[in-house]
């Protein structure tokens, strides 16, 4: 129980280590990190803005081609539907005068005329003549699709109309188009309702008035083809006044109210921005709150004015067609590349938060190895320094144990010759004093050539140990080559190796032991010729006194070859009876010898290692494997250097 309770008493300690280092990390690799957020940063400030401006203009734009080509193809109905009127209402003014003015009987000419043109266009609700005073002279009334003349009784007088009024006094061939409003009867709205457009032309004989062609135009088939057309391209279409009030409104309440009575419903009312845009240009765009809108004002329309230049009066007209694009139209089209981009958008934001969290145990996996390896590669210092302490000591140690078996050796040498001479001249001291004894009691003949005799002997015995002690010190001089006084040139290695020694140029053939040479020519030194050739010889020599006992036939080989274009590689190799396993080890060192009983020091093989290592400046190698480690069966042995082509240059050793 306790061991849970100190447990859970650590667990905030480790959270708040942990957090300590965590923050100490962040620090430490702010620059890292910013360096890989901000990216990421800019990426979300910038670019996914950029991004969701992009989709809704590309989700806006197929709509607002759909609402600006709905506006331009109603201005193109419009105006084909006006052209047409035009066209109708000058073809009856242009009528012969006589042919209205003599005669407006039912049966008349032109009782007939109206009435058989009235018949043919369904789309006239009145077909009128209207003379210069404002009374009807022939009306031709078309209800339900039956064309009727109107009886004398039921003309009226239509002098205070504006249609009248403002039409009468135009030039001829002139077309007038009064406002769109709805139709009325002896001043009452007709139920139900029917929008009515008053086309007009006056009629003249030679300059004289004599009224005007009046049709009225049934604009409610006109009308409804205008919203099928809005409503099929997934916009909204709607037309307005001079005023601002509403011919094809949001809402049916909405329309015709200045003859219906509510002036509240106008669009200068639900819509003052855009009224007042449209006040200052006839045609253009304008973004408000809840939608796009689009206009074009039909009385700046160059379709409306006649192609045969006669006058068209359209002030009275005033018709405005008008196109808004709902933001709900646009939010429908767009809503899913939004939601794309939105989750693209969280994509980002979760990827880029996981891989700043990845970085984070990273860069902390990063902190805690790159500590761990700090205290490892501090021990791992520390332990080389010990090592190399440890190395020179052993090197000092190495030396001085070499020094003392080298001093052992040259003590083991000298001792010997220095022995028997020191023997031989106490023999010969002692003769002397027995010569002095016998002078003194009587010397013979005898004891003079006996004295004689030993004298010589010990001499010789003296003289022989004396210059073999002198051998052991010039040999051991060798050791301790200084390359000060040798001289450096360049050679050919084939020739420097054949005059090493005499006996490789003049080779027995018929000696039991066979030499083979590889020595391709070519492979020049700059090096220390003199030495080289004293390993050559020292190896040829050591070869044939230890390689070959008693005589035993065998092959001596000494091949060459380039090892790069810096070094060489000199193989002495022989199939002798080989070194064994135990003194293999040994035999570079000095003094060591298997042949001291037959005069040998131990020093050659010593001497050229000191001088291929240390003169020369190469590195020398032995392999052998002797006759009792191979069933019987000698191998050999062979001594590889490894040579520089340019030997070190001259000074101490």
């Amino acid at each position: 129980m306790n061991g849970v309770v100190e447990d859970a008493a650590a667990q905030p300690a480790i959270r708040i280590g942990w957090l300590r280092f965590n923050g100490h990390l962040l620090r430490q690799h702010r620059r890292h990190l910013l360096t890989l957020v901000v990216p990421w940063l800019l990426l979300l400030l910038l670019g996914l803005p950029l991004l969701w401006n992009e989709l809704e203009r590309v989700a806006r734009e197929p709509v607002l081609r759909a609402r600006d080509s709905v506006r331009e193809e109603t201005v193109q109905i419009l105006t084909r539907n006006l052209d047409l009127l035009r066209h109708d209402v000058v073809f009856l003014a242009d009528l012969p005068p006589e042919l209205i003015s003599s005669d407006t009987r039912p049966d008349s000419v032109a009782a007939r005329l109206f009435l058989s043109f009235s018949r043919s266009s369904i789309n006239y609700e009145q077909v009128r003549w209207i003379d210069e005073h404002g009374d009807e002279r022939l009306r031709v009334d078309n209800r339900d699709g039956h064309a009727e003349l109107a009886p004398p009784e039921q003309l009226q007088n239509r002098a205070d109309a504006a249609y009248f009024s403002e039409a009468v006094g135009l030039p001829a061939g002139s077309v007038y188009f009064s406002e769109l409003d709805l139709s009325t009867e002896h001043g009452v709205i007709e139920q139900p309702l029917q929008p009515t457009l008053r086309v007009v032309s006056p009629v003249l004989d030679q300059g004289n008035r004599r009224g005007v062609v009046v049709l009225n135009y049934r604009a409610q088939r006109l009308l409804d083809r205008l919203r099928q057309l809005g409503s099929r391209q997934g916009v909204k279409l709607y037309l307005v006044n001079n005023d601002g009030y509403w011919i094809v409104g949001p809402r049916a309440e909405d329309e015709w109210n200045w003859q219906l009575g509510n002036g509240e419903h106008r669009l200068a009312v639900s819509q003052p921005g855009l009224w007042q845009a449209m006040q200052v240009r006839k045609n253009g765009h304008w973004v408000g709150e809840g939608g796009d809108w689009s206009w074009i004002d039909l009385n700046s329309a160059e379709v409306l004015n006649s192609r045969e230049g006669a006058l068209v009066d359209t002030h009275r007209f005033g018709l405005r067609v008008l196109v808004e694009v709902p933001d709900a139209a646009i939010g429908t089209l767009g809503w899913r590349w939004k939601l794309l981009v939105a989750v693209l958008a969280f994509a980002i934001i979760g990827l880029a938060g996981f891989l700043i969290l990845r970085l984070m145990r990273s860069m902390e996996t990063e902190a805690l190895r790159r500590s761990e390896l700090e205290r490892v590669n501090g021990a791992l210092i520390e332990a080389g320094r010990d090592m190399q302490a440890m190395q020179v000591e052993l090197a000092r140690v190495e030396r001085l144990s070499s020094l003392g078996l080298m001093v052992a050796g040259v003590a083991h040498e000298m001792n010997t010759p220095l022995g028997g001479a020191s023997l031989a001249l106490s023999t010969a001291q002692s003769s002397l004093g027995e010569l002095l004894r016998r002078l003194d009691t009587g010397l013979r003949r005898s004891d003079l050539d006996r004295f004689l005799a030993d004298s010589r002997e010990a001499l010789a015995i003296a003289q022989a140990e004396t210059t073999r002690a002198a051998g052991v010190v010039q040999r051991f001089k060798q050791v301790a080559m200084d390359r000060t006084t040798l001289q450096k040139r360049r050679f050919d290695l084939a020739e420097a190796i054949l005059d090493a020694d005499v006996r490789l140029r003049r080779w027995d053939p018929h000696q039991p032991v066979q030499l083979v040479l590889d020595l391709p020519e070519g492979l020049w030194m700059d090096s220390y010729p003199g030495p080289l050739g004293q390993v050559i010889s020292n190896l040829l020599g050591n070869t044939l006194d230890h390689a070959f006992p008693d005589g035993r036939a065998g092959r001596i080989s000494i091949a060459l070859a380039a090892d790069g274009p810096a070094w060489v590689v000199l193989r002495f190799s022989d199939n002798g009876k080989g070194i064994a396993r135990d003194d293999l080890p040994r035999i570079l060192e000095p003094f060591f010898t298997t042949g001291r009983h037959r005069g040998n020091t131990g020093l050659g093989l010593h001497i050229s290692h000191q001088i291929v290592t240390e003169v020369l400046g190469g590195r020398m190698q032995v392999e052998s494997v002797s006759a009792n480690e191979a069933e019987g069966v000698g191998s050999g042995t062979c001594f590889t250097l490894h040579l520089p082509c340019r030997g070190p240059d001259a000074g101490p050793g």
